[in-house]
């Protein structure tokens, strides 16, 4: 017989003396006969949660680590990093156990699992009500294979190696501006790479005792979780807010208008939290038109929330924007259009804020050409072509602590690392990240794309050529060490049907001309529009272009073609005098 894996039970609690007291006693009439340890990280409370625990009797082994108020992931994590044994098991201070509940996460590690997750059930000793009940709801999870949203950490039993590879929980979840998610994270990273099983009988029972005004004040709170969570794994996002009803009608024709006058939500909940800590102390307490009133107030919360944020209604296009450097080259006739000064960079990321635009990542912006994912409203996405030396310090001082991500385009087989390119034009000579360089980009969030090996046009070579240019620069990259590049540059912006077949063998997922507009799902992935930004784009010209690029390029042309005819009449005139 195999010798039973020794478990460390690991509790964060917060506030609830009562409550994860009866789960550590439950812990006590366990039975198993492995080594087990109880290990509680009291987070800040301030309600003797300490003293309470001390005084049980237990025949494992408890360890009481108390902290300031850290959040949950982070108890976890410390619980997690204080533990000793082979298997850690996550409980919440709300679950009470049954006597097999041990035995039965070890079975299944007995089996190979790297990961188990348990049943939850109604406990009896929950307070009545639809609180209780919507929750008790919730709780059922459906037939089939475990997803992210069935990986929570009510329950879940993680092999201690495993835990430490996928780097625990992030604590970000949990901290002051948002909840929940931390556990779908970490599901997410176990499913995609281990082997994660549920056993519906290993069972433990929720003691439901949160309160109807906690549970509004999370509403926003969970909005926030939920946009960190499709921000940082961008691939479930769509079923993400499908999950959290985005298709649902009530969300289209009551909360969605709703959510646009932010004070209606928030005087819903203020009138809602009253309401129901009266019905629950009545015979009301289960009245479906009760419960309906007060979480439809916590839902017209949550989608308020995410529209602030910019996250509702999600969108299905993006901006993305071209920049070449961030410098002043006004003394350059050649090429100061392409240099962007400092002052107007900074002014044209004030303007898109003010605007309500949100910057996404290029993670999120690959997820949604794969179909998987889903944009905020007014997504924007930052590129820059040729890597000049300044943007290095664009990405450190600028990008970096405002959290925006971008693409950056490099040129990889100019032995002089300048713009060589230019030089037929008169321009000076501009140099650019040496290879060493560019690999401090990604620590930085900027993502390295391709804009070829010499910077010639893909339009005006051969196949050899255009093999070189677009495969060649792929491995140049490859063989800095950064991970092989999904995003091409065509130089110039000159395309045709050979450049994208090109760049399509070369194996990228997407590349950028220079038609301006909105990219979209209708876009052909091999030449998505972009604009690209210049000296002369400020005030309401940046505004007009970024907010109806179509319509600034057809006053453009028209501009282009009244100042012809100016010109023509003009010289007409001088002519005939």
């Amino acid at each position: 017989m195999d010798e039973l894996p020794s478990l460390s039970v690991l509790i964060p609690t917060y506030q609830r003396r009562q409550v994860v007291c009866a789960a550590v006693e439950a812990l006590a009439k366990a039975l198993y006969g492995g080594e087990v340890e109880i290990i509680v990280v009291v987070d800040g409370s301030t309600d003797g949660t300490a003293e309470g625990l001390a005084h049980l009797s237990l025949p494992f082994p408890l360890r009481i680590i108390e902290q300031s108020n850290r959040g949950a992931a982070h108890a976890r994590n410390r619980a997690a990093a204080e533990a000793r044994h082979d298997i850690l098991l996550f409980l919440d201070d709300d679950m009470l156990c049954a006597a097999d509940m041990l035995a039965e996460h070890a079975r299944l590690h007995l089996a190979g699992a790297d990961a188990v997750v348990g049943d939850v059930l109604r406990d009896p000793g929950s307070p009545a009500g639809f609180m209780s009940d919507s929750n008790e709801a919730w709780l059922k999870r459906g037939a089939g294979p475990l997803t992210l949203f069935d990986v929570w950490t009510g329950q879940l039993s993680v092999r201690r190696s495993v835990f430490e590879e996928v780097g625990g929980f992030d604590e970000g979840y949990t901290d002051e501006t948002a909840f929940a998610n931390e556990d779908a994270d970490l599901g997410i990273r176990l499913l995609a790479s281990y082997d994660v099983r549920h056993n519906p009988a290993a069972i433990s029972y929720q003691r439901y005792v949160v309160s109807p005004r906690e549970l509004i004040r999370r509403a926003p709170l969970r909005a926030a979780g939920d946009v960190r969570l499709a921000c940082k794994q961008p691939q479930i996002s769509r079923s993400l807010f499908e999950a959290r009803g985005v298709s649902r009608r009530s969300t289209r024709w009551v909360f969605g208008p709703l959510s646009a006058i932010p004070l209606l939500p928030r005087l819903w909940a203020a009138l809602a939290t009253p309401v129901a800590n009266l019905g629950l102390k009545t015979s009301f307490r289960s009245n479906r038109t009760l419960s309906r009133f007060f979480l439809g107030a916590r839902a017209a919360l949550y989608w308020s929330e995410l529209r602030r944020r910019g996250w509702y209604p999600l969108s299905g296009r993006v901006l993305v924007l071209g920049y070449h450097a961030v410098q002043d080259w006004s003394d350059d006739p050649a090429l100061r259009q392409y240099a962007v000064p400092r002052a107007l960079f900074l002014e044209h990321l004030r303007s898109l804020y003010r605007r309500g635009f949100q910057f996404v990542s290029p993670e999120l912006f690959a997820a949604y050409l794969a179909g998987n994912a889903v944009l905020p409203r007014r997504a924007v996405l930052l590129t820059f072509d040729d890597c000049y030396v300044d943007l290095i310090e664009v990405a450190r001082d600028i990008l970096q602590p405002r959290k925006i991500e971008a693409v950056a385009f490099a040129v990889t087989g100019l032995a002089s690392a300048t713009n060589e390119w230019d030089r037929t034009l008169g321009a000076a000579s501009r140099p650019l990240l040496q290879p060493q360089e560019l690999k401090s980009l990604p620590n930085l969030g900027v993502e390295i794309g391709s804009h070829s090996r010499t910077h010639r046009s893909l339009a005006a070579h051969g196949d050899e050529e255009r093999s070189d240019e677009t495969h060649g620069s792929a491995d140049d990259i490859e063989a800095l060490g950064l991970p092989r590049p999904r995003f091409f540059a065509y130089p110039f912006g000159e395309v045709d049907d050979e450049a994208r077949s090109a760049v399509r063998k070369a194996g990228f997922a997407a590349a950028f001309g220079i038609a301006e507009g909105w990219a979209d799902l209708g876009s052909d992935p091999l030449d998505l529009p972009r604009i690209i930004v210049h000296s002369a784009d400020r005030g309401w010209r940046f505004h007009l272009r970024t907010a109806a690029p179509a319509l600034y390029e057809r006053l453009d042309v028209f501009q282009a073609r009244l100042r012809r005819r100016l010109g023509s009449a003009l010289g007409w005139l001088f002519a005939r005098s």
